[in-house]
């Protein structure tokens, strides 16, 4: 049985995933040294969470404080498809969608292909 916090979790990620399919894009943070904006999985602190977010507007509202100088930039659905997800599942990386507040829905870079390809 699912608990309300499973329930709006599946809810953030199905919305996501609407808003990814129909623009066919998603967003990250870029660094001006060429890195992305991670963070340590809230759940095990050895895993690192590659954030994304299905809007430049989302995105560009975290470039605050450590990621003042990030810039969003976005990469196109076939792209993270055929690239990145192979290479992030590769590398034991996971995905953290729509992150805000210090929160957001963490999932496997495998996981996230099969809910947009669902």
């Amino acid at each position: 049985m699912n608990n309300s916090n499973d329930i709006e979790i599946e809810s953030q990620l199905d919305s996501f995933c609407e808003q990814v399919r129909k623009q066919q894009t998603l967003w990250l943070l870029s660094a001006p040294d060429g890195g992305v904006a991670s963070v340590t999985s809230a759940y095990d602190d050895s895993k690192d969470v590659l954030l994304l977010w299905h809007s430049e507007a989302l995105a560009q509202q975290q470039c605050v404080n450590e990621w003042q100088d990030y810039t969003a930039i976005d990469i196109s659905l076939s792209e993270y498809l055929d690239e990145l997800a192979p290479a992030l599942h590769d590398d034991g990386v996971w995905v953290g969608v729509n992150w805000a507040e210090g929160a957001c829905s963490e999932l496997s870079a495998q996981s996230l292909v099969n809910a947009l390809t669902d």
